[in-house]
């Protein structure tokens, strides 16, 4: 037991956090460039918003959703074979978008190259930075995702000055070997956890997805997916639309990823006694506000700002957040597949979002219209996580959620010592 113990919160342990915060950091920024693209490719191709943004929404779709399958190669693997083969597949899809002549090849070599590739290591890398902490299990979650909020700050604004010096296929072949260079340093600084474990032949995911905690928080991230990058694909786009010089529109992505870094360090530096799952709420029901200043901010910069920051704070906050509360309901145990079909919703979401805003965008020539979607879809997530469960899920003390099993198959107890939210809970733990 001593040595699955061992391993947590050790300076090992943060090395593996950053390494997983710089490759999926970049795999996220290079994703959500996407809206300084689209104009470009649109013009390009003559296609209108809603056909384009199926690119974007298809790799986000692969992206989120191929964890349901990578999460269970984490378990097993761990996830260094995987950030090899997905990082790999990643770099080809840039690469192939840059060459190709019509928007259906964009579904296929962006689409389906960059959003699977990515999907290959994303929740693996998420997951296994779980299994590496204990004490400081939702900061850590903080520091690993914050390279999404970094990918972003920077990323955007970047692609958008080099499209219009270099053009967009160029950009793509910028962008590729960025991710080609940052994949390689955070390869060699994570590793495999000796805590990592499959769920086991008991079927402990099956129970966990029937669970009413789970279907809860699956509707809820789906939901708020949908708002996300529905929002994501376009923020860029309307600003232009509305008369924002492309390089402020640019920087309103760039806000987004900056105020995004500090909802993830903060939210989860409180997070051990306020409780992640209050917080996660928190966050998720900020959201409609963020997305009611979009919707009143008719091209006044000072309103897409103010949403932007909160969109950032409370969307950098929730997703720090979701590690730490998927590990206090269902325990450490197969972690990585079940945090992989969670992702498998919000692919799901992601899907689905983007289209819904651009042909609504297409057909209507009031604003209110797809942004009001957005805002109908984050209002309905909170409402749907509200009714979420304060107390972790009890599977019985035959079942092995209760225990924590290392790869060489020994068993601790310490997977029960999954912690309770303290401040707004009735009874103490």
């Amino acid at each position: 037991m001593t040595e699955v113990n061992d391993h947590f919160d050790t300076p090992r342990a943060w090395i593996v956090a950053i390494g997983v915060s710089i490759a999926n950091g970049v795999a996220f920024g290079v994703l959500y460039t996407f809206g300084a693209f689209v104009t470009s490719m649109g013009e390009e191709f003559d296609t209108k918003l809603g056909p384009t943004s199926i690119v974007f929404g298809l790799s986000m779709f692969l992206f989120f959703g191929f964890g349901a399958i990578s999460g269970r190669w984490g378990d097993r693997y761990g996830p260094r074979p995987l950030l090899i083969a997905g990082g790999t597949l990643f770099c080809c899809g840039l690469l192939a978008t840059s060459f190709v002549t019509a928007i259906w090849q964009g579904y296929i070599f962006y689409g389906v190259g960059c959003g699977l590739g990515g999907g290959i290591f994303c929740s693996p890398l998420f997951a296994t930075v779980v299994t590496f902490f204990e004490k400081y299990r939702a900061l850590a979650q903080g520091v690993a995702v914050t390279g999404s909020g970094l990918g972003t700050l920077f990323l955007v604004p970047f692609a958008k000055a080099i499209i219009e010096t270099e053009g967009w296929r160029n950009s793509y072949r910028i962008l590729a070997a960025i991710s080609a260079t940052c994949f390689v340093f955070g390869l060699l600084m994570i590793r495999r956890s000796p805590a990592q474990a499959p769920g086991g032949p008991s079927g402990h995911v099956r129970r966990v997805m029937r669970t009413r905690e789970f279907k809860v928080i699956s509707i809820a991230f789906g939901l708020m997916s949908m708002a996300l990058m529905g929002s994501f694909a376009f923020i860029i786009k309307f600003a232009e639309d509305d008369g924002i010089a492309p390089a402020r529109a640019a920087l309103l992505m760039s806000v987004v990823g900056a105020s995004s870094i500090l909802g993830r360090l903060i939210l989860t530096a409180v997070a051990g006694k306020l409780g992640s799952i209050r917080l996660l709420q928190i966050a998720l029901v900020a959201q409609p506000v963020a997305y009611f200043f979009w919707l009143i901010s008719n091209g006044r910069y000072v309103l897409l700002v103010i949403f932007a920051a909160l969109l950032g704070l409370t969307y950098g906050g929730f997703v720090a957040l979701a590690g730490d509360v998927v590990a206090f309901y269902f325990g450490l145990i197969g972690i990585g597949a079940v945090t992989g079909m969670l992702f498998l919703y919000s692919g799901f979401g992601s899907l689905v979002g983007p289209p819904i805003v651009g042909f609504l965008a297409d057909i209507s020539s009031l604003r209110i219209i797809p942004v009001g979607a957005v805002f109908s879809m984050a209002m309905l997530g909170a409402i749907v996580l509200f009714t979420a469960s304060t107390q972790p899920v009890d599977f019985g003390t035959d079942q092995p959620s209760k225990k924590l099993v290392g790869r060489s198959g020994e068993a601790s107890a310490l997977n029960s010592k999954r912690r309770e939210p303290t401040v707004f809970d009735l009874e103490p733990v």
